[in-house]
């Protein structure tokens, strides 16, 4: 490998040697003293501009990069504790609000059903008393009735027999017999 690297070496300076007497003073050997003391000269002064004005500048905007991505990571690490942060209190104060509201609606649950079972038993005293009063003034109406059937039955028989006899029954008769009829009337319901 060392003798193809040689030989291609050597054959690019003996090619060169010819191109050269053939028009391309460049690649002229004896010229190339000069063409190196220029490139030395020409890179050492760009080596120069390089190491002091634009490297100094190109690693300030660098640093200043790198300074700016560490404050904003630092930054969005911070923002990020603060959202878990308050994501966690959020979350406390959901479960604290739920907590609660089913403690109120339990509590307001039992209020209404005490209430409705206060309101049902009034409502049933006042459905008995009335029912009691309405009984109470049906019997008593019934007994009226029965009470003034008996002067009905009186006046209307004394009615009906003037008419049919054409004279006056005796009303003390009449309220006697009536009354013995309706007494066995009561009577035979009761036994």
């Amino acid at each position: 490998m060392k003798k193809n690297l040689i030989f291609f070496i050597l054959s690019l300076f003996l090619a060169q040697e010819v191109i050269a007497k053939e028009g391309m003073p460049q690649l002229n050997p004896e010229f190339w003293l000069s063409q190196i003391f220029w490139l030395i000269i020409f890179f050492g002064l760009l080596y120069f501009l390089i190491h002091k004005f634009f490297s100094p500048k190109l690693f300030s905007l660098i640093d200043k990069r790198a300074d700016l991505l560490r404050s904003l990571i630092s930054e969005t690490e911070n923002n990020k504790n603060q959202i878990q942060k308050l994501d966690n209190e959020y979350n406390k104060i959901i479960d604290e609000a739920k907590k609660n509201s089913k403690e109120i609606s339990a509590k307001l649950n039992d209020e209404f059903n005490e209430k409705i079972s206060i309101k049902k038993k009034e409502f049933e005293n006042y459905l008995n008393a009335e029912t009691t009063k309405v009984e109470n003034d049906i019997n008593h109406f019934k007994q009226q009735a029965l009470d003034n059937i008996s002067e009905i039955a009186s006046e209307f028989s004394k009615e009906l027999i003037e008419k049919i006899t054409g004279t006056k029954p005796n009303d003390s008769n009449l309220k006697a017999i009536i009354s013995e009829i309706s007494k066995k009337q009561k009577e035979s319901r009761y036994v």
